[in-house]
């Protein structure tokens, strides 16, 4: 009999605990509601980034037609204002040939730490048939009001002539005033906004090989993580690196290199977002809770899983907002996105 008791008092502990935790996941969905930045049907090279001031301003930037778009939140993503073109992004800058087909390419948008915003982009003229020729230069534009302005675009480079391409996915602020630019092919260069003078930034891993990066970033406790078709980190400035394992956003191919970001966290955690492939659903973190460099599987939370989230050639971008919550800027077919996201929700297994 006591037998019994015991198991139809566990059946209804169970019973308690399955009804509260279902609760609990409706409730944790219930805010997982994104907001439209931009609500209309698009396609392309859209490409979203987002960073945040000192006094707590968010701005998003993508492309428009030909020419980058900029929105701004005060109020941690849950009202954003109409999307306003940065008018020099759409300028032909004089070095390159007017042709008929060209486009502009969105790059990143950064803080830096004096809090300007410091945008890039390429312009792209592409006359192959007749000239054989893809020219693409990387620009540059900053904003000293939150992205209310913005200064006249300004040139990165040529090297030996030839254009540095796209950044992605982050410009990282370096020592002396330069920017460490992640390139999408080559090997990262240190660029002197002063002087436009431009460095080889050698980043070999153990292998000897030079591989090309989409994001090096700076974490809360100095160190240094690259993302390319591996994960390095560094404690030495990037003068020696070790391999990272079981990283959980490995691309399988080149393409799907692009659809991943890191977000460094000010207690000294690593954030990982990413998506999988042209189908993807959902949007994918896990963290690293040791500087970046260890990562579990078991970790990963999928939020918004039935929502069709573009990763493919691209990677929704997450920052945080304050110490209990990240942010994360996404596109797909139906526009430009921001989800706002309590820490707690992917720290904690049992919250999956």
């Amino acid at each position: 009999m006591n037998l019994q008791r015991a198991a139809q008092t566990r059946s209804a502990a169970v019973a308690v605990v399955s009804v509260f935790l279902s609760l609990f996941h409706a409730g944790l969905a219930a805010q997982e509601k994104p907001v439209s930045i931009l609500a209309a049907r698009i396609g392309g090279h859209i490409h979203p980034s987002i960073c945040r001031t000192e006094n707590g301003t968010l701005v998003v930037v993508y492309k428009g037609a030909n020419v980058l778009m900029c929105s701004r939140s005060t109020d941690d993503g849950e009202t954003w204002t109409k999307p306003e073109p940065i008018a020099t992004s759409a300028r032909r800058p004089d070095v390159i040939r007017e042709v008929k087909k060209f486009e502009v390419y969105p790059g990143t948008a950064d803080t830096l730490p004096d809090d300007r915003i410091l945008v890039t982009w390429n312009f792209i003229a592409d006359d192959k048939a007749k000239d054989g020729y893809y020219e693409r230069a990387l620009l540059y534009s900053m904003s000293s009001d939150q992205g209310q302005s913005w200064t006249e675009q300004q040139l990165i480079g040529p090297v030996d002539e030839k254009h540095l391409g796209a950044v992605r996915h982050n410009v990282l602020p370096w020592a002396e005033g330069q920017w460490l630019l992640p390139l999408r092919v080559g090997p990262p260069q240190l660029f002197d906004p002063r002087s436009g003078k431009l460095t080889v930034f050698p980043l070999v891993g153990p292998d000897g090989k030079q591989n090309e990066f989409q994001q090096i970033s700076r974490t809360a406790k100095g160190s240094l993580v690259a993302m390319g078709p591996v994960l390095l980190h560094s404690t030495d400035e990037g003068k020696s690196w070790g391999n990272v394992d079981d990283f959980p956003a490995v691309p399988d191919k080149r393409d799907n290199a692009e659809g991943r970001f890191l977000t460094t966290l000010k207690d000294g955690r690593v954030l990982v977002t990413w998506g999988i492939g042209s189908d993807n659903k959902g949007l994918r973190y896990n963290l690293s809770l040791d500087d970046g460099q260890t990562w579990k599987a078991d970790r990963t939370v999928t939020l918004l899983p039935e929502t069709r989230i573009t990763a493919r050639y691209y990677s929704a971008r997450t920052i945080q907002l304050d110490d209990a919550h990240v942010g994360t800027a996404f596109m797909n077919g139906d526009g430009v996105h921001f989800l706002k996201v309590e820490l707690k929700r992917l720290a904690m297994p049992s919250l999956r």
